[in-house]
């Protein structure tokens, strides 16, 4: 014999709470603070809440949001690194003033060792190689992971203009 309902209960507060995520998710994409994921293991992968920021507000250590620039969009999707359209989410580690010295080992900013450059990427490829040492110009950033050695970020690509950024990246849940 088949159990039977006794109340409707239960089917009214599933039908309630469905109709309420159906009104809830559309109001948060519109008017809730825009929520990212990030996958890649560069930087710590999880959950961000993009907030805009005003070009005098960013500091460094903080996690910035920005479109692949340009000149190695075809590099960084070509190799399927992220899929098209995806930012990049790294580490701001120099503004204006800064010095970042790039060698064939190793990046330095103010004298200080962030990590190593490597030649080629995991699956062998050259990657793009910038050599010398540069002072952050006023407008720009630099940006450049600490969490993971193998990330493609600044010391392949250099400084880029504030303007680009989409914001910060306040972590809400990483792992």
């Amino acid at each position: 014999m088949a159990p039977t309902l006794r109340t409707r209960t239960p089917l009214i507060v599933m039908l309630v709470v469905g109709v309420g995520l159906a009104l809830l998710v559309p109001a948060f994409k519109r008017f809730g603070p825009p929520i990212l994921i990030n996958e890649t293991v560069s930087e710590p992968q999880g959950f961000y809440r993009l907030v805009s920021l005003d070009s005098t507000q960013y500091r460094r250590g903080t996690y910035v949001v920005f479109p692949v620039p340009v000149a190695v969009r075809s590099l960084v999707y070509g190799r399927g690194w992220i899929r098209e359209s995806i930012p990049l989410l790294k580490e701001l580690v120099g503004l204006s003033g800064d010095r970042v010295c790039i060698t064939a080992t190793r990046v330095d900013i103010n004298g200080t060792t962030l990590g190593p450059v490597l030649s080629r990427d995991t699956q062998g490829l050259p990657l793009p190689q910038l050599r010398g040492c540069f002072v952050v110009q006023p407008g720009y950033f630099f940006a450049a992971s600490r969490h993971s050695e193998k990330s493609f970020d600044g010391r392949y690509f250099g400084a880029l203009p504030l303007s680009i950024l989409s914001g910060e990246a306040v972590p809400l849940w990483t792992f």
